[in-house]
């Protein structure tokens, strides 16, 4: 089964760019980041005092 190189060059460039754009991995976060934003979950849920009398 012959196949002319224009179709055989076309399929490799195909699959080339599939798996191109199929390996995208996202950065995970640093230690630090992830402290940084538990912290400030933390102070959404629990505020720092109450403004009446500041005991919180």
């Amino acid at each position: 089964m012959k196949l002319p190189k224009s179709l055989l060059g076309a399929i490799l460039v195909g699959l080339t760019l599939q798996t191109a754009t199929s390996c995208k991995k996202e950065k995970l976060p640093t230690a630090q980041e992830e402290k940084k934003k538990q912290e400030e979950e933390f102070k959404k849920r629990f505020p720092d005092g109450c403004p009446a009398c500041g005991m919180g």
